[in-house]
């Protein structure tokens, strides 16, 4: 429900700005209305908006220093543009039926398997999914959110206003919106000059914003992929995590758990290099579960045992149900080991097997000294050795899923107190976010739908293409361009209307 109390918090906010928008326009209405004029600001319900042609001088500075570039750039942009179209209509036709608000904002994505089902055949299905604040998007979260979308909508809107002066098409102003929590930027072009020029210089302009955020999302992503190698003066990036921070009701937190500034190195036998290994890590204690190689004497001077029973989940119990401390270890005696000397069963303290352990070992034939030991615990926990620097090891049995639930960890562990994990963190989010909303926003605008750009650019090649030889009649070719157009709507709308259903139930049922 924090979404709930966000969006009344806004909504709220609004109200009182709107009612002292009509207090000073109704008190002090002349030195309110310069105000508002020099500032270009403009307050609406639910909408804030600044307008400002200051922008103007420095546009056409930029776009007449490097003619020849951008020009080049923007051929490139139309071509990839009309190839992105049939494609982007493609996935938008099929993620409206099965989008499951997994993914991030409007973005491409691959899964396997079905049904979550790990054991099920690979299938590969490319969709869109949209992003919701508070439902799939952590809510803390929601200020890089918010950056990324503000972001790339300057950088596309800068890309029409570019294209624009390079056509000669006069730039009117730049502005902003603010709906809600969503910041929208707009170029105010001449709408007539626009319509006289030719098919090609036409797609340039439309197609400009397109290409901009594709270029915006490779650049954002290379940024992304090179963040340890740019950060790697101030912190170490392959050789550890750092744990940034623990939840109250985390079960491995404690005197004798993990604490926040901890650097994990390894868990188990699994070496841990950076953030993506921390959860190969965890998932590798579920899939090849430890066991460990322990010497003859260790076993018979600490054994724990008492008569065997069987647990209801099949497991045999070989402690006493008050020994919490220990746990029944199977020997791991080869087929072909004629080794009686030891029982099959044995009650051993946990943390006295792992800490008088030689290593780790899947059967009696890995060990070069001692005996291959098991412990005897069902599917759903495992054993965790946490291996900390310059502290002692955390012992943890328990399932993997606590520790990606209640534990954040970071890859860049600081060289220096001055500078904190965090700081590196918001950079590489923010960097996250940006490439995947240029992506997503590349492909949604180029949808043939009211209100993107792939609406001017179906009408330009269907009034100004070749198309006119085939089909001459003018009305026919704007049918044509309806119906495009009215389908291409009709499916984002069935798109965001889904979305808005399955957030709605996602909401309701927290």
């Amino acid at each position: 429900m924090e979404l709930v109390v966000i969006f009344g918090i806004v909504v709220l906010m609004y109200v009182v700005l709107l009612f002292f928008d009509g207090f000073f326009k109704s008190c002090m209405h002349y030195p309110y209305d310069a105000f508002l004029r020099g500032t270009g600001l403009t307050i609406k319900f639910l909408r804030l908006q600044w307008h400002t042609t200051a922008l103007n001088r420095s546009i056409v500075k930029l776009s007449t220093k490097y003619p020849k570039i951008l020009d080049c750039s923007f051929n490139i942009g139309v071509y990839l543009s009309l190839l992105l179209m049939p494609f982007a209509v493609v996935m938008i036709v099929v993620s409206s039926f099965q989008t499951n608000l997994h993914g991030q904002s409007a973005r491409v994505v691959t899964s396997g398997g079905t049904g979550g089902d790990p054991s099920a055949p690979a299938r590969r299905m490319v969709e869109i999914d949209l992003v919701v604040p508070g439902v799939n998007l952590p809510i803390n979260e929601i200020g890089y959110y918010i950056a990324a979308l503000a972001i790339n909508s300057i950088v596309h809107e800068l890309g029409h206003g570019l294209a624009a002066v390079l056509e000669d098409v006069p730039i009117k102003g730049f502005g902003l919106h603010m709906l809600l929590i969503i910041p929208m930027a707009y170029t105010q072009l001449d709408s007539d000059q626009l319509n006289t020029l030719r098919l090609w210089k036409k797609l340039r302009v439309l197609c400009a914003g397109i290409w901009h955020n594709l270029v915006l999302g490779l650049f954002t992503y290379l940024l992304f992929i090179s963040t340890p190698l740019l950060f790697s003066a101030l912190y170490h990036t392959s050789d550890g995590v750092i744990v940034t921070g623990l939840k109250n009701n985390s079960p491995m937190a404690g005197s004798r758990g993990l604490e926040q500034g901890d650097v994990i190195k390894s868990i188990n036998n699994c070496e841990i290099h950076h953030g993506e290994g921390w959860f190969e890590c965890l998932l590798h204690t579920i899939h090849s579960p430890p066991a460990y190689c322990v010497s003859t004497d260790f076993v018979h001077l600490n054994d724990e045992s008492v008569p065997m029973s069987h647990k209801n989940d099949g497991l045999i119990e070989c402690c006493g149900s008050e020994n919490t401390a220990s746990s029944c270890f199977e020997y791991m005696v080869d087929a072909n080991e004629d080794d009686v000397a030891l029982p099959q069963h044995m009650c051993l303290n946990i943390r006295k097997t792992i800490e008088n352990s030689f290593g780790y070992c899947q059967h009696n034939g890995q060990c070069s000294e001692g005996h291959c030991f098991k412990p005897s615990i069902n599917n759903y926990t495992t054993i965790m050795q946490i291996r900390r620097e310059s502290k002692p090891d955390v012992i943890y049995i328990g399932h993997p899923g606590d520790a990606t639930r209640t534990v954040q960890v970071s890859r860049f562990v600081p060289k220096t107190s001055l500078f904190a994990p965090r700081f590196a963190d918001s950079i590489q989010l923010l960097l996250k976010y940006v490439t995947v909303f240029a992506i997503g926003l590349a492909f949604i605008n180029v949808m043939p739908c009211y209100g993107f750009d792939g609406q001017h650019i179906v009408n330009t090649l269907l009034t100004d293409g070749t198309i006119q030889q085939r089909i001459p009649q003018k009305s026919k070719r704007d049918m044509i361009s309806l119906a495009v157009n009215v389908i291409g709507t009709l499916f984002v709308f069935i798109l965001l209307i889904k979305v808005f259903w399955l957030s709605l139930a996602r909401v309701l049922s927290v």
